[in-house]
């Protein structure tokens, strides 16, 4: 795939107005200035929604003094809100070339969708966003390439532009980008890892666990292909290019190989999943067969990682 055939195609009038109900769901993370973002569990001393009450101290702003408990309880009773605060968004989206394979899939352009989605609901919220392409790192590079910094829905095109710049190639060090990003972050947050993880266990182990080690709140938004599901619809006998490793084979899909390819992939998602429970990640599995559409709206919902303003 090419970037000439890359384009968002989640970005229509349409489409945004089904996200502008939506809003990413957050357990823990915070940011340092003030925002539009309930925080569940805290307060403050101003705000829009009711969360409790404390006892009166000096300093306490009589505005929020709730006088009816005055008057039956004798006691000076302060009315705090449920806090709000801008969070900062980190979305590492896996640039790879399996990411493009097998082509049929279109799984890049799933991904592209997916996280230009996901940017435009933390635009809408006024929250600080920035993008980032896991990349395979020439001598001395990063291994992610960042798009700057955004924060309002009006930088929602600086965001297609920059996703319509890239193309699936390379490997992802996804370990590697995480511990080079994150040594020059300013303030953790919410990040979000989109990829195929078709990579050794290691490498998202790793990347997860310095990840919440440095105070992020991790989301896993795992991409499968419909035909890597089920790849006996696609060939029965035919020789396999790994795009990575440059390397290839001839293979007939019998019933004994697909069974052991399915134990495989099955292994595989099960360790991922397993993992992220394990450590409280909100993980799921989004597969190209449903769509971009129900994804977002049904599954990530059902997941819990998005939910209704």
């Amino acid at each position: 795939m090419s970037t000439a055939d890359l384009h968002v195609s989640i970005a229509t009038p349409e489409f945004l107005k089904r996200l502008e109900r939506l809003r990413l769901w957050v357990r823990s993370a915070r940011g340092l200035r003030p925002g539009e973002t309930p925080i569940p569990r805290s307060n403050q001393a101003w705000g829009i929604e009711f969360e409790s009450y404390k006892d009166y101290a000096p300093g306490d702003d009589f505005r929020y003094v709730d006088w009816n408990a005055v008057g039956r309880l004798d006691q000076l009773l302060v009315k705090t809100f449920t806090a709000e605060r801008e969070i900062p968004y980190h979305i590492f989206l896996d640039t790879s070339a399996s990411m493009g394979a097998p082509a049929i899939d279109r799984k890049f352009q799933f991904a592209v969708d997916l996280v230009a989605a996901l940017a435009y609901i933390v635009l809408l919220n006024s929250d600080t966003l920035r993008v980032l392409a896991l990349t395979a790192p020439e001598k001395g590079q990063r291994p992610y390439t960042p798009m700057p910094l955004a924060r309002h829905r009006s930088a929602f095109l600086r965001v297609t532009s920059f996703l319509e710049t890239l193309a699936p190639a390379g490997k992802t060090y996804l370990r590697e980008a995480v511990r080079a990003y994150s040594e020059h972050a300013r303030e953790p947050g919410v990040a979000i890892v989109v990829s195929d993880f078709l990579m050794e266990p290691a490498q998202y182990e790793e990347a997860f666990s310095l990840l919440r080690v440095r105070g992020y709140e991790v989301k896993a938004l795992h991409v499968v292909g419909a035909a890597e599901l089920e790849p006996h619809k696609l060939f029965r006998r035919g020789k396999l290019f790994d795009v990575e490793n440059r390397t290839e084979r001839w293979i007939t899909l019998s019933q004994a190989n697909l069974q052991r390819y399915q134990a495989a992939q099955q292994a595989h998602c099960a360790a991922l999943k397993d993992f992220c429970h394990r450590y409280r990640i909100l993980y799921h599995l989004a597969s190209t067969a449903s769509g971009v559409g129900a994804v977002l709206t049904e599954e990530l919902p059902k997941a819990g990682m998005l939910t209704l303003r």
